[in-house]
């Protein structure tokens, strides 16, 4: 027997998950917004010069009339959030709508020195300008099939991910004195596994490895961007894009069209895109890589017995903590999630920060500074409901500086106790950006970014308050000063790449540390620690970051002078050189009128439809959700090809207060059955109301979820003569409770299921009116780490009861015993066992459209016991076992959607009571989704 575990039509529903908070922001906040032709900016009370600041570079850009991707402008819903602790932002469709994260990044490597919303403005909004004018021909024809999800679909089929991200980069770079095209830190994968002398194939590139360090689809797609741009012509990918967003060709119209602009295939276009920067990145290559599994190093510190502590992580552990001494390492803890990897160290005590959401508001979440003893291991979490970044211990460790990072307000350097008490709050004269600060004898030294996007070293006398700028205010990228035996140790940008520096705490002295084992590297040189004339620090690799340590004969310090402190092109795209590149330098922002945004506005803003088949059903339904994501509503129609009967529907949740108020209605029409001996016709009503509380609970090194739900639902019958005069039009209620509650620890890149997790579910349903009929489902899961790393052990547990009366029948939810029918049992239990293990990475591509990352097996064993005196003719427990095998396949289907799919095997032990024969059974495990909301929707790393 074969059998499709989810029919094949569900494939084409899509949730917009993403980035988005429903009902992620508190009531109390008032919203304002600032109207422009095609956009509307929407942001908190207070928040009127940060939206104007963005008001004014979208008009800018807007009047560039650019048309290196097309002039159409689609109407834009673009939300500022300043309440989450995350830096990012993003654009999707279904709803069209972009959100801003407003906090700024606290490494300033990451993104330059660029204001952040600034960043956010000329990044994000290519992807409005590439959403605008990619709905066309075809992919037109699914958006009007399907809404805003039908664009989607089509888009992901033929504009890869890279080409969004990476026009994405370049805008931002062309429109700017940086831009992550012009920082070294930018390039450090490929310089990496170039340098080791790897050469992946296109596809790897594009989809990751669960094996291998691959760099991400931005860094692909700008090398590639810009050496289209660079080579054939500002406009070159404008043709390109159209013609694969109507999907000219049909089958792999993108490289139909880059063939049709070059001349040239479009591997032959990728290889000498790559080439060229591989040319210019790198200074030269080892003959062969040293292959060995991806270990990640950071962040190193000397302690005062000479160990070495830094940061550990791999594809097969969580990041933790370690010791190294004499090649021996010894594991401290594992470290918090957090938002980086950041911490800091002195006299047996480390500092770091860590992230913490929320309970209930999604868009609402926490930097915490968390208090760590490296020799007992033990940690305490010293600030609550904090936003500090970048920690950095005292030489005597009683006291720490921070940085407070709240975007409604100037950055500022807090000084704390060792229990986290404010000691003190330095005053930040210059509105600086701030970021890595550290001690330095009676000072703070600390990296600081002005309002013209220049950054420069800072030092602050702790007694008298004065402040000393060491350098002149250059374009570069400053960042991981640490004062180590008088002198202050930091990396900064140079020539297009990142080394590292020395100079006094006034200033003086300015060094530059060459040595003989980094000579002939491009490499970038990260977080320097000194020690004993030894010379730490962090450097990328083909396997991962690692700490690499020189001893003094190897050093060569030289010195230079401060204009060596500056950001040049790393990929030297003269395409790159324009006026415009001043259109983001600070000036008079236009002086836009705000206004109050009601909460209601376009309450109901319909975006996408889904008309969906599955035996005897047809259904179609349309979605809708408001700007501010605080009500989502869909209008449903069914016909049912059995009865014949037509259904109206419509549902709706809003989720802008603490509890979530849900509300739906359904009415149908020719309802058809059989009484005494005829077919009769009825229409029903159907009348719910509910609650849900959704609680996120996740601290430390756990991820916690609890959810709770009471939905009331009344049901009416309407019957024609002359039925109604012998039955009436009767009605009934239920009541519908559920619980839900998940806790997992961390996983790594590797693991497909978490080390150590719990899941809980109840669902009791009811009737309190007219039958007494009730069930109860009770299900858990429990995870435990198999006999080695990467495997996992997975035990289930399940019972179900219902009443016997004839009454409601209510949805039958119990997961039974695999490879047997799904029969709604009077009492059902069932217990199950499974060993899940890696068997093999096949990194292996698909006629470009799905690409294999792993092949799993789950072996296991179920166990489940059934009593129903109708069905199985039997008063006692009968029982259904099964064990059997599942082979799993991890995949990225269109390039950039993760999908697992397989098949089962089960046999079963004994007879299937339902009236099929056989003990062989066969299933195909199928995916619910294949269409992403957006592919430049970006979910936050949170590590």
């Amino acid at each position: 027997m074969v059998k499709r575990l989810l029919p094949v039509g569900m494939l084409l529903i899509t949730t917009a998950v993403f980035a988005q908070h429903f009902g992620g922001n508190p009531p109390a906040i008032r919203w304002q917004a600032i109207e422009l032709k095609k956009t509307s900016i929407i942001f908190p009370q207070g928040f009127d010069s940060t939206g104007s600041r963005v008001a004014t570079l979208l008009q800018r850009i807007d009047n560039l009339q650019d048309s290196s991707i097309g002039d159409h402008r689609r109407k834009l819903s673009l939300i500022l959030q300043p309440l989450t602790t995350v830096s990012n932002g993003y654009v999707a469709l279904a709803p069209f709508r972009s959100e801003f994260m407003l906090t700024s990044p606290a490494n300033p490597f990451s993104q330059g020195s660029i204001t952040w919303t600034d960043q956010l403005a000329l990044h994000e909004y290519r992807h409005v300008e590439q959403y605008s004018n990619f709905n066309r021909g075809l992919a037109k024809v699914f958006s009007i099939l399907l809404g805003q999800q039908g664009q989607a679909f089509a888009n992901a089929l033929t504009v890869p991910d890279w080409f969004f991200e990476g026009d994405a980069v370049y805008q931002e770079t062309f429109l700017s004195r940086q831009g992550r095209g012009r920082l070294p830190n930018f390039y450090e994968g490929y310089r990496a596994i170039w340098e080791a002398g790897t050469h992946y194939r296109y596809m790897k590139l594009r989809n990751g490895s669960l094996v291998d360090f691959v760099p991400g689809h931005y860094d692909l797609g700008y090398q590639l961007v810009a050496y289209g741009r660079n080579r054939y012509g500002n406009n070159f990918w404008k043709p390109v894009t159209q013609d694969a967003a109507a999907m000219k060709g049909l089958f792999y119209p993108l490289q139909r069209a880059v063939r049709k602009s070059t001349g040239r295939s479009f591997p032959e276009f990728a290889d000498s895109a790559l080439n060229k920067s591989r040319s210019i990145l790198v200074a030269h290559e080892a003959g062969q890589r040293d292959k060995q599994p991806v270990v990640n190093e950071e962040n190193p510190f000397t302690t005062e017995a000479g160990e070495l502590l830094f940061l550990k992580s791999s594809y097969k552990r969580v990041a933790a903590f370690y010791l190294r001494k004499d090649g021996k390492e010894e594991k401290i803890r594992t470290k918090d999630r957090g938002l980086d990897n950041y911490f800091s160290y002195a006299g047996g005590l480390l500092v770091y920060a860590a992230y913490r959401p929320d309970a209930r508001w999604g868009w609402k979440d926490y930097s915490e500074l968390q208090l760590l003893d490296i020799h007992s291991g033990k940690q305490k979490r010293i600030t609550r409901n904090t936003r500090y970044f970048s920690p950095a211990l005292s030489p005597s460790s009683d006291s720490i500086v921070a940085v407070y990072n709240d975007p409604g307000a100037a950055n500022a350097l807090d000084l704390l106790d060792a229990a986290g008490r404010l000691l003190r709050r330095l005053p930040n004269t210059g509105n600086y950006v701030y970021a890595h600060p550290a001690f330095a004898g009676d000072k703070i030294v600390v990296a600081v970014r002005n309002a013209s996007a220049q950054m420069n070293l800072l030092a602050i006398d702790l007694h008298t308050g004065v402040e000393t700028l060491l350098f002149h205010w250059a374009n570069t990228v400053i960042g991981y000063p640490r004062f180590r035996e008088g002198s202050i140790y930091f990396t900064a940008s140079t020539g297009g790449v990142d080394r590292i520096f020395s100079c006094t705490t006034d200033g003086k002295g300015l060094q530059q540390w060459d040595n003989t084992i980094a000579d002939s590297s491009r490499l970038g040189q990260y977080q320097p620690d000194f020690h004993k004339g030894a010379l730490t620090w962090m450097q990328f690799s083909a396997n991962g970051q690692k700490i690499i340590r020189v001893p003094a004969g190897s050093l060569r310090p030289k010195p230079v002078p401060e204009t060596a402190l500056s950001v040049s092109d790393p990929l030297q795209v003269a395409a790159l050189v324009s006026s415009w590149n001043d259109l983001s330098a600070p000036g008079q922002d236009t002086g836009f009128a705000a206004h109050r945004y009601r909460k209601t506005t376009r309450l109901f803003q319909f975006h996408s439809w889904l008309p969906y088949y599955e035996e005897p059903e047809f259904s179609f339904s349309v979605m809708s959700q408001n700007p501010l994501n605080t009500f989502q509503s869909a209008l449903s129609f069914v016909y049912n090809r059995n009865e014949g009967y037509k259904q109206f529907g419509f549902s709706g949740t809003y989720a802008g207060w603490f509890p979530w108020l849900q509300a739906g209605v359904n009415y149908t029409i020719d309802r058809r059955g059989i009484f005494q001996q005829r077919e009769i016709f009825w229409n029903e009503t159907e009348l719910s109301l509910g609650v849900g509380v959704p609680l996120n609970l996740s601290r430390g090194r756990s991820i916690r979820n609890l959810s709770g739900s009471v939905k009331l639902v009344y049901d009416k019958t309407y019957f024609h003569e002359p039925e109604k005069s012998q039955i009436g039009n009767p009605d009934y209620y239920y009541l519908d409770e559920e619980v839900r509650f998940t806790n997992q620890s961390l996983q790594a890149v590797q693991q497909f299921n978490p080390p150590f997790a719990q899941t809980l579910r109840l669902h009791y349903r009811h009737a309190i009116k007219l039958f007494d009929s009730e069930q109860l489902l009770a299900t858990t899961n429990l995870y435990f780490p198999g006999l080695f790393p990467n495997h996992s052990i997975v035990l289930n547990g399940a019972g179900q009861f219902r009443d016997s009366t004839s009454g409601i029948r209510f949805t039958d939810e119990m997961p039974f015993a695999r490879g047997y029918n799904d029969v709604n049992y009077y009492r059902s239990l069932k217990w199950g066992v499974n060993y899940a293990l890696p068997l093999f990475y096949p990194d292996a591509g698909l006629f470009q459209i799905v690409y294999l990352l792993r092949v799993r097996a789950n072996v296991f064993y179920d166990h489940a016991y059934a009593k129903d005196v109708q069905l199985l003719q039997s008063a006692d427990y009968q029982q259904f076992r099964s064990t059997g095998i599942e082979l799993l396949i991890d995949s990225k289907w269109w390039n950039q959607l993760p999908v697992s799919f397989g098949i089962r095997y089960s046999r079963l032990l004994d007879p299937d009571r339902n009236g099929y024969t056989g003990s062989n059974r066969f299933e195909f495990i199928l995916p619910v989704n294949l269409i992403p909301a957006g592919v430049n929707s970006k979910t936050p790393v949170v590590q």
